[in-house]
């Protein structure tokens, strides 16, 4: 075989090659055209916030393992909570240090806003609300998850407050 046919023989390759080869992807291109992409398991707030957490009463009692779990979610994630379950420990703990944000059930509403009230330091109130309620408290507060929501709903619930006041 000679030079000049060898070298017609490499640039047919050459040129096959280049109109036959596939678009180069992206990295994780791939996941977006599959249909959606890579969910990561581990969330980590841009926002970290100091949060309370005040149950009282009925909604004490029957959240407890759901609270523990939400706890430890929200830490995760990088925020500091606080769990509080009376009066006396939420004045001392609103006096003691100050918090970006305090979520409790709608029916203790009432009482955490006088707490808030003469607390130090302000803090954003996200109300737990069921059924018709939450469009009621809808009109007062910006963030208002319902009675069922899960720790990822609390957790966007928290970074959308966050993003709002600025922090």
């Amino acid at each position: 075989m000679s030079t000049c046919q060898r070298m017609l023989i490499g640039a047919l390759l050459a040129l096959a090659g280049a109109t036959t080869a596939t678009p180069a992807l992206a990295c994780g291109e791939v996941m977006y055209r599959m249909g959606g992409a890579l969910r990561y398991q581990a969330f980590v707030s841009r926002h970290p916030a100091h949060v309370m957490l005040y149950s009282h009463g009925a909604s004490a009692r029957a959240t407890a393992a759901a609270r523990s779990d939400l706890q430890r979610r929200l830490e995760q994630s990088g925020h500091t909570v606080t769990i509080t379950e009376d009066e006396a420990s939420l004045r001392q703990a609103l006096a003691a240090q100050p918090y970006d944000i305090v979520i409790t059930h709608a029916d203790n509403l009432s009482l955490v806003r006088s707490v808030l009230d003469q607390a130090p330091h302000a803090a954003a109130l996200i109300p737990i609300a069921a059924g018709a309620d939450s469009a009621a408290l809808r009109q007062h507060y910006p963030q208002v998850l319902p009675a069922d929501a899960s720790a990822n709903r609390f957790l966007k619930g928290i970074e959308r407050t966050m993003q709002a006041r600025g922090s």
